[in-house]
């Protein structure tokens, strides 16, 4: 099964941590969007649409979809939405800065284990972005689907690329995602006795999944 995991395009604000805030996508951001859809429908068109409910995720992938296509569903999965930074979440770098400046200095010190108030714990984050391509795993292949596009978020994305290529938090973090950025994974279904012999305990057992493309979009910022 092919699974195409595809970051929000460009948007208006700048925020230092985006997080769960209601940006939305500038004018380049959106061209980024339309750009990656049909490079994905080149090769074969999604049977399945999942897409995180931050505005700049949904909007981008219900207009594309629904317009093309009028019976299409769009699948709106809570659990692959980005990290929440808590009193951080959407603020400016500057804005950060004002605020709290011996934080974002810990903070940069050392992302991992620095807690921002009523912020998700990075092991929270993961837990959930995990929990959600698992769900997605075995609903997909239930329906026997051959092909499912997952629009969400660089962190989303980043947790999944940790998990599948074996990475500490230092690498997860060096991994360019940038806007619109098109990440293609293949997932295999696994008899019993290959099971036995694979051993991935972040994924389902019965699974093998393979990166196969990391494109980043050639519309930058």
């Amino acid at each position: 099964m092919r699974i195409d995991l595809i970051r929000h395009g460009a948007c208006l604000d700048h925020a230092f941590l985006r997080g769960q805030s209601p940006s939305k996508l500038s004018t380049l951001g959106k061209q980024q969007m339309q750009e990656v859809f049909l490079d994905v429908e080149s090769v074969s068109s999604p049977e399945r649409v999942i897409t995180s409910p931050a505005n700049r995720c949904l909007e981008a992938a219900t207009e594309f979809y629904l317009k093309r296509e009028k019976n299409a569903k769009i699948q709106v999965e809570s659990g692959f939405q980005e990290r929440h930074f808590g009193v951080w979440d959407g603020l400016s770098y500057d804005d950060v800065k004002l605020l709290d400046i011996n934080g974002l200095q810990a903070y940069l010190e050392n992302p991992f284990e620095y807690f921002i108030e009523q912020s998700e714990s990075l092991k929270c984050f993961e837990n959930r972005t995990l929990s959600a391509f698992e769900q997605c795993l075995k609903q997909a292949t239930s329906a026997s689907l051959n092909h499912v596009l997952i629009v969400t978020h660089g962190g989303v994305i980043r947790v999944l690329l940790k998990h599948i290529l074996g990475l500490n938090n230092e690498a997860m973090f060096q991994l360019e995602v940038g806007f619109a950025a098109r990440i293609r994974l293949d997932s295999f279904l696994l008899d019993p006795i290959s099971c036995d012999v694979v051993h991935n305990p972040c994924f389902p057992k019965g699974y093998f999944i393979k990166l196969v493309e990391l494109a980043q979009s050639p519309l930058k910022t």
